[in-house]
């Protein structure tokens, strides 16, 4: 399963329980969308074939994975500002999963471990905490407002 490969053993059966449905794409018949009772958690990228998570998804991936894998936490002062732009710059980036790649899905979190968006790095974990300026994420997903 793809998320288990992108993700980590054991990940996918329960991001994904057995009532997951999978919506193949009319053009060209392969899978496309993955939904959770009508929500989508994801979409298969085509040209990778890698899974780009949606806020719910992202949540979801939140409960299963220990504390900091795939996520990028950002300052209490630069949480509007990632809200508004939808990126996350390297100096705005408070704590970092060092093992994360470029190009890899992540959860944008805050201090208390709350999910607020889910993106795509840009470089490495370890790029992000030595570089001074720089954009570390590009978000696709964000809350519409933080609790």
């Amino acid at each position: 399963m793809v998320a288990d490969y992108q993700f980590g053993y054991n990940v996918g059966l329960k991001l994904f329980p057995n009532e997951t449905v999978i919506e193949v794409s009319r053009r060209t018949g392969r899978p496309r969308y993955i939904l959770l009772n009508g929500k989508l958690l994801a979409t298969l990228r085509s040209n990778d074939g890698m899974l780009a998570l949606t806020l719910e998804g992202g949540e979801r991936l939140a409960e299963i994975i220990e504390w900091p894998r795939f996520r990028v936490v950002v300052h209490e002062s630069y949480i509007d500002k990632v809200l508004k732009m939808k990126i996350v710059k390297v100096n705005w980036v408070k704590e970092v999963d060092e093992l994360l790649y470029p190009n890899e899905e992540v959860l944008i979190c805050t201090s208390d471990k709350k999910v607020i968006g889910v993106g795509k790095t840009q470089v490495s974990g370890q790029t992000i905490i030595s570089s001074r300026r720089g954009t570390a994420v590009k978000v696709r997903d964000v809350k519409k407002q933080i609790e």
